[in-house]
């Protein structure tokens, strides 16, 4: 019952998601039934639906159990750039794994595509560690964007993790902080990211972003809009050496479908018979490495899902439709700052920004 219910919430080294919420479980303490709910012989949200969300989050705030002593203060700290080396991809990969888990895929190969092969420039970001241990790892990632017509240097918000031990000390606040500080000084112009619900009101109180808007989601069936029209706001920018590169993820397929004037990416999404149109983009950008790296056919899948931003596109007359908010995990939002403070915005009416602009696939 309600016993069981207390102890998900307490933080702990095994992370589960739920419908509502997230809930962390210690090794040290697994009883009889909650072993056998690791193990998936019982009901996903049989303990967590019994008690509310900010009564789980009280509750695991207030149980500390750890056995490793955590730093007073900030001092105990120190915080350094991000060491890309193979030792250094190494120590984050371990952190993003223990954070989000194995399935998350964040192995040092992944990372070091993540991080170092990107050709518009290396990850950009901060560490924080306690002694020897990595306490808490914040990233972006360079891109290129179009603000009406005008290339600028940017970063994508990516990747942030702290460790079980180390919570509560706003390293998070702390490490974007530095990072964007050390990235105006290298060129960089703003920074671009989607955020969920949780987290975007830290971006927008804590971190200077502005909500630009939520993204959209659609789902349907067959022959879906494309815009190839260039936006009179703001669009990444891509070209073919930044295409090969970001459909050479090692952790996932993709399906290259090349149309007339245009060709398509689609990946899965884990779902039986659903895909993601995750970019499209015209023929003068197809290479022969792009073709290759098509390396995966989902055509048996006749549902598929978009998601972004772009009011250049018109779903009249097609089989697709908004997808239910009771279903969304988390509503997504697209967030944005300027480091330059030279009046960077983005206008909700005239942007284009897709799936394969950010990391969800």
């Amino acid at each position: 019952g309600e016993f069981d219910a207390m102890m998900l919430a307490y933080a702990g080294v095994y992370r589960l998601n739920f419908r509502m919420f997230k809930c962390f479980v210690p090794d040290e303490v697994l009883p009889a039934k909650i072993g056998l709910f690791l193990q998936g012989q019982m009901p996903a949200n049989a303990y967590c639906q019994l008690i509310p969300v900010k009564r789980l989050i009280s509750l695991r705030n207030s149980f500390s159990f750890a056995t490793n002593k955590k730093p007073d203060n900030m001092n105990d700290y120190r915080f350094e750039l991000l060491d890309l080396s193979n030792n250094g991809i190494s120590d984050i990969s371990n952190l993003l794994t223990l954070v989000f888990g194995e399935k998350a895929g964040f192995s040092p190969a992944f990372v070091d595509w993540e991080y170092n092969q990107n050709p518009v420039g290396k990850a950009i970001g901060f560490n924080a560690f306690s002694g020897d241990t990595l306490a808490a790892h914040y990233v972006t990632q360079p891109l290129i964007s179009e603000f009406g017509g005008k290339k600028i240097k940017g970063l994508l918000s990516l990747n942030t993790a702290t460790h079980t031990d180390h919570r509560g000390k706003k390293l998070f606040t702390i490490l974007a902080d530095k990072t964007y500080e050390h990235a105006l000084e290298q060129g960089y112009q703003f920074v671009i990211g989607v955020a969920n619900a949780n987290s975007t009101p830290g971006f927008l109180k804590n971190l200077k972003f502005k909500l630009i808007k939520p993204l959209e989601v659609k789902i349907g069936v067959g022959k879906f809009p494309v815009n190839l029209q260039k936006s009179e706001g703001y669009q990444r920018s891509w070209d073919k050496e930044m295409l090969e590169w970001r459909l050479n993820n090692p952790k996932l397929g993709y399906e290259i479908r090349r149309q007339k004037d245009h060709f398509v990416v689609l990946a899965p999404t884990g779902n039986y018979g659903i895909n993601a149109i995750i970019g499209y983009f015209p023929n003068s950008l197809f290479t022969e490495k792009i073709k290759n790296l098509g390396k995966s056919s989902f055509t048996a899948n006749p549902t598929k899902i978009w998601m972004g931003a772009d009011d250049g596109l018109s779903w009249k007359n097609t089989l697709y439709f908004d997808f239910p908010d009771r279903f969304k995990p988390s509503p997504l939002n697209l967030i944005f700052r300027d480091l330059s403070e030279s009046g960077l915005s983005l206008e909700p009416s005239t942007l284009k920004f897709m799936n394969l602009d950010f990391d969800a696939y």
